[in-house]
């Protein structure tokens, strides 16, 4: 199996990724793997490739997108916790 390094990855896609890793309970390199293996995939299969174009995009038309492409991710409650984070203690 070959590896690769990814430098100058930037902070926002670092931690993304690393909360989509956590949030399947995985690593960030498995996460990263499953990306590039979808990606790949995608477009050996002859997927078009601009659906994941995002220069340029917000959050909110990504979003957007993402429900018009996947009208099952409507069912998924996205609504924020309002519960005080609660102070750190150290003993």
């Amino acid at each position: 199996m070959n590896a690769i390094t990814l430098r100058n990855l930037s902070d926002e896609a670092s931690r993304a990724l690393e909360a989509l890793a956590d949030a399947r309970g995985t690593s960030a390199e498995a996460e990263a793997e499953r990306i590039l293996q979808d990606a790949l995939q995608a477009i050996e299969t002859g997927l078009p490739t601009e659906s994941y174009d995002t220069s340029g995009v917000g959050l909110g038309t990504a979003l957007r997108r993402l429900g018009e492409k996947y009208p099952e991710l409507s069912e998924i409650d996205f609504s924020r916790d309002q519960t005080p984070a609660r102070g750190v203690d150290f003993e």
